[in-house]
């Protein structure tokens, strides 16, 4: 039987796990600032790791590539917030 290859921005899951890192820096930078989004970090890693986990789980290897990706994305935005509040 052969398997249907839905493309990432197609797969609900795989933005999810793309976006969720992104998302909880964007909201800490909206109702706190700039400079304290940087704690976002342990948030969205915690988050993405258990999302990761979940979809190596299920076998759902494009979702777990993107749960990465959302989490490299959280690491960048949450560096940058960390360069902001400490120089």
């Amino acid at each position: 039987m052969e398997e249907y290859i839905v493309p990432w921005w197609k797969d609900p899951l795989s933005l999810v796990g793309l976006l969720q890192g992104i998302s909880i820096w964007v909201l800490m930078v909206y109702f706190l600032n700039l400079e304290v989004a940087w704690i976002s970090l342990p948030c969205g890693g915690l988050i993405g790791f258990f999302l990761w986990l979940t979809a190596l789980g299920y076998q759902k290897e494009q979702v777990a590539k993107m749960t990465l990706f959302g989490i490299l994305f959280n690491v960048l935005l949450s560096f940058f917030s960390a360069y902001l509040a400490f120089s």
